[in-house]
């Protein structure tokens, strides 16, 4: 992932509770964007992924998030997490392929 020189404001704990992810979800989350992002909200991978949770391509996330405010991106990816059927499955999609 290739960072910038953006400066964003918050703790994960901040942004999941403001981007009203329940708090039972928030291991799941975790595991997820730390392993996609490492809670850098502006992670570019090699083929364009953007983003915590890695959008692809990463125009994805910024017709939705413009400023790729991490709030605004945790909130699309609890929408997301839906066609897992939420967040518990998206974390059992993450360990069995290693991506979401």
């Amino acid at each position: 992932a290739v960072a910038s020189s953006m400066t964003f404001t918050g703790d994960k704990a901040t942004w999941m509770s403001a981007a009203g992810i329940a708090p039972s979800d928030w291991g799941y989350v975790d595991y997820i964007i730390s392993h996609e992002s490492g809670w850098r909200p502006d992670a570019r991978n090699s083929i364009g992924c953007l983003g915590l949770a890695q959008a692809c391509p990463g125009q994805k996330i910024l017709n939705v998030c413009p400023t790729l405010d991490p709030v605004c991106q945790l909130q699309w990816a609890n929408g997301y997490a839906g066609r897992y059927g939420g967040w518990a499955g998206a974390y059992n999609a993450w360990l069995r392929q290693h991506w979401w």
